[in-house]
């Protein structure tokens, strides 16, 4: 069933950007995933594999969304429905406000220019989270507090990081009985390995950019950032398919990773 490829993506909108896909472009790179042969799997049956050994079968996608924006619920789950496509977000869980929204025509603004604590419109709030998770099509999990750095050597601060959204994420969802934890943007260190089971995490997502393969360290699952690279439709699907094709196969996918985690100083 190996390996498996987990998808990866922040912004739904149409401004450029490195972090962004505009939402015609997300329904074309899930038509495309599709007519590969590949299948997108629930996160349950993602959690099955890694930890139950279930077998799920080979081409298999996760579709995951970092840091919980509102631009996912407005622009990307209409598409996740019509297609019937399940995907996980993980969020920033001091973000998540239980009050009504207000706005709804948001200026899409740069990923880089982003404040945790003052941008809180710009990220979903509970009713929204409810709502996607009713639909039995999106589950959440956790991305941190405050999008602080995993690779700090503040013990003390990294297990608030992790506990505090861990604890929100199970008021949430209280029946939920695994819960994964996703690095902010990717960073981490041999203290926040070791601190995940500790603050009662099963597995962990990284940026490092690959498929998971059997015998993979489950506290740094690598992933495939699928964000639109380049504005010429043909470009960017030809990337998606070279990349999904080549992460498919164990050693091809193994060797080419590895290649562009050096190239990028990426943690191996």
């Amino acid at each position: 069933m190996f390996p498996i490829c987990i998808c990866t993506l922040h912004h739904i909108h149409t401004q450029s950007d490195s972090l962004t896909i505009s939402p015609t472009m997300l329904q074309k790179a899930i038509l495309r995933i599709l007519d590969m042969g590949f299948t997108f799997i629930t996160y349950g049956e993602f959690i099955e594999a890694i930890l139950q050994n279930k077998n799920i079968g080979k081409k298999k996608v996760l579709l995951t969304f970092d840091d919980g924006y509102f631009d996912l619920y407005r622009f990307g789950f209409p598409i996740l429905k019509e297609l019937r496509i399940p995907a996980v977000c993980f969020l920033i869980t001091n973000t998540i406000r239980d009050s009504k929204r207000e706005i709804y025509d948001l200026e899409p603004k740069l990923h880089k220019n982003f404040n945790y604590s003052n941008d809180l419109e710009y990220f979903l709030n509970l009713s929204e989270i409810l709502e996607m998770h009713a639909s039995g099509l999106m589950e959440f999990d956790s991305h941190s507090a405050t999008h602080f750095s995993c690779n700090s050597e503040d013990t003390e601060r990294l297990k608030q990081e992790l506990t505090h959204s861990r604890d929100k994420i199970s008021e949430i969802f209280p029946h939920k009985k695994y819960f994964g934890f996703c690095f902010p943007r990717g960073d981490f260190n041999t203290n926040a390995l070791n601190l995940l089971s500790t603050c009662g995490y099963d597995f962990a997502f990284s940026t490092i950019d690959g498929g998971l393969c059997k015998g993979d360290d489950l506290r740094r699952i690598r992933r495939i950032d699928i964000s639109q690279s380049t504005r010429k439709e043909a470009d960017y699907l030809f990337r998606l398919s070279k990349k999904l094709n080549l992460y498919s196969y164990p050693l091809l996918g193994n060797l080419y990773s590895n290649f562009r985690n050096r190239k990028f100083h990426r943690v191996p």
